[in-house]
C-alpha cells in the first residue's frame, strides 16, 4: 500500500501530464457528442452546461462506461469552475482533506465561494451514480455551497 507522502509525491509528479491531457480529452468528448463547435468548451465551458445537463439527464450509465464518463465530466466540471469562479487546477496537499493528493480546483478569485477546494471528479462520480433523472448544474451548485 502506498504511503500518504509517496502518493502525494507521485500525484505532484504526474500533475503536468494531467494538465496536458485534460483539454484534448475534453474536446474529443464534446466532439464525439456532436456538440456544435466543441473547441469552445475549452474557452467557454459554461455554454455547454445546459447541453450536457440535458444530454445525460436520463442516460443509462453502465458500470463499464462509468469511469470513462466520470473522467470526462470531471474534466468539464473543473474547467467550468475555473471559468466561473477564477480558480486553478492543483493537487490537494492537505493530509486531512478527503481530497488529499487528488486533482482539485481551488484558489478561487471570485468572492462568495464557501469552499477552498472542489474535487470535480468526486462531483462527477456522484453525478454518474445518481439514478436518472440527474442534474449536472445542481451537483455543481451543491458543491459550491
Amino acid at each position: 500500500m502506498e504511503k500518504a507522502d509517496e502518493l502525494l509525491t507521485r500525484r505532484i509528479a504526474e500533475f503536468e501530464t494531467f494538465r496536458t491531457e485534460r483539454l484534448p480529452v475534453l474536446h474529443e468528448f464534446c466532439k464525439g457528442l456532436g456538440l456544435d463547435q466543441p473547441h469552445e468548451v475549452l474557452n467557454e465551458p459554461q455554454k455547454f452546461l445546459p447541453l450536457l445537463d440535458r444530454g445525460f439527464q436520463h442516460a443509462v450509465i453502465s458500470e463499464e462506461n462509468r469511469v470513462w464518463l466520470v473522467t470526462r465530466i470531471g474534466y468539464y466540471i473543473g474547467e467550468y469552475l475555473i471559468s466561473l469562479q477564477g480558480g486553478y487546477w492543483l493537487v490537494d496537499k492537505n493530509p486531512l482533506a478527503p481530497s488529499f493528493a487528488r486533482y482539485v480546483v481551488g484558489d478561487f478569485a471570485k468572492a462568495g465561494v464557501k469552499t477552498k477546494v472542489v474535487d470535480p471528479f468526486e462531483i462527477a462520480q456522484r453525478y454518474a451514480t445518481t439514478p436518472a433523472p440527474r442534474f449536472l448544474r445542481q451537483e455543481i451548485e451543491t458543491a459550491l455551497d
